[in-house]
């Protein structure tokens, strides 16, 4: 059973990074992957379910490819980090994860129930896989509090701006301040 609900899953997925959650439907859904609606429900329990299983799926890819930093060799400044997330989230092959994960934050503010539950866990792992980069690169905890909501924060305004505009994002002079803020903090421990 969790195999063939890991490949519905799957199959869920890449639908959604095609074609979004707004017009997410069981029926259409269902036959695009070759079962029913009923199976579905058998299989996640509810739409709403399905919604929250998909939301973490897409945050697990995504997070699994931030670049990550060894606490035990640091890169020598958050620049260096920073170029690489910035690598990731303006790489073409982010982009369908991405999409998806702004739009479930951009439906979740409207939407009760499993939308919004769905948005905050995303916006959690986001958070945690920053805090555990900054504390890697030796940012105390007391800065860490401050510190990890402004360079998430920054970081997905630099990824939407890349995702929505014509023209290529520039993002050095953002990522120079906030590289000069993380390795401020980390020269106060």
């Amino acid at each position: 059973m969790a195999d063939r609900r890991d490949e519905l899953l799957d199959g869920a997925t890449a639908w959604a990074f095609e074609h979004g959650l707004g017009p997410l439907s069981l029926r259409p859904l269902a036959s695009a992957l070759g079962t029913s609606d009923r199976m579905l429900l058998y299989y996640f329990g509810s739409k709403d379910q399905l919604v929250l299983d998909i939301a973490a799926r897409a945050a697990d890819l995504l997070v699994a490819t931030l670049p990550t930093v060894d606490a035990d060799r640091p890169p020598r400044s958050a620049k260096v980090w920073l170029d690489a997330c910035w690598t990731l989230y303006s790489d073409p092959g982010a982009r369908p994860a991405l999409s998806l994960l702004f739009e479930l934050d951009a439906l979740g503010t409207r939407a009760p129930g499993s939308l919004r539950d769905a948005a905050r866990l995303v916006a959690d792992q986001w958070l945690d896989s920053v805090d555990r980069a900054l504390d890697a690169l030796a940012v105390p905890a007391r800065a860490r509090q401050g510190l990890t909501p402004v360079v998430a924060a920054s970081l997905v305004g630099l990824a939407i701006d890349a995702l929505v505009g014509d023209e290529p994002v520039r993002p050095g002079a953002a990522l120079a301040l906030l590289a000069r803020t993380i390795d401020a903090e980390r020269r106060h421990r």
